[in-house]
């Protein structure tokens, strides 16, 4: 079993210490002198997952959490913040927003091994099939196998899935699905052939769709 990540509640007066900064490369800088630290000094240093932490208090923060808290006053906790353009290091308050854990998934950029140009579309070597597929609620549901000529059917039934509320979360796509966009015929047959595996399926029991 997974063990829940614990978060660690942000200092309430660490605005007292840390500026939140638009010219600084982390977001943050330094409000005061601190050691071999100077005021309007960068906060922060990058770590091995490209992300920039603070450290304060003999604990270490994560920039981007800081940043969303000193522009809202709304500490995170157990919620994510959410980088918009993918980029762990950009910590524009414009590029940070309030995520879940799938959220924040969802907005993953598409994996190098991704042949099909749509996050939730893969294909399959052995079978010669392309799969579209969902996350929902912690649950990967398999919304269709697919012919190697019907890839755009693949891809018209996920990119409805995401619409469908039954199926989301807020959920965030990447701009690189925006690229593919199918005609409103084959839109309206996904619409079509959702609803069909839907009833036909079960999924609404299943899978606890409203």
């Amino acid at each position: 079993m997974k063990t829940q990540r614990k978060f660690i509640p942000i200092p309430k007066d660490i605005g007292d210490y840390i500026a939140y900064s638009e010219e600084s490369s982390t977001g943050l800088v330094w409000k005061a002198d601190r050691g071999k630290l100077r005021a309007g000094q960068e906060a922060g240093t990058l770590n091995r997952k490209g992300y920039f932490q603070v450290r304060f208090k003999y604990c270490n923060y994560k920039s981007h959490r800081v940043a969303y808290f000193l522009n809202t006053g709304i500490d995170p906790e157990e919620n994510q913040i959410d980088h918009i353009d993918g980029d762990p290091s950009n910590n524009k308050i414009s590029n940070l927003r309030l995520a879940t854990n799938k959220q924040n998934q969802d907005n993953k950029k598409k994996s190098i091994n991704n042949t099909s140009g749509v996050t939730g579309v893969s294909w399959c070597k052995t079978s010669k099939k392309h799969f579209a597929h969902i996350r929902c609620y912690s649950k990967t549901i398999n919304l269709g196998v697919f012919n190697k000529s019907d890839k755009n059917k693949a891809i018209a039934v996920r990119i409805v899935a995401e619409t469908d509320p039954r199926f989301r979360d807020q959920e965030f796509r990447h701009s690189h699905n925006d690229k593919h966009t199918p005609s409103p015929e084959m839109l309206e047959w996904a619409k079509q052939y959702l609803e069909d595996r839907i009833e036909r399926l079960n999924w609404k029991e299943k899978y606890n769709l409203q």
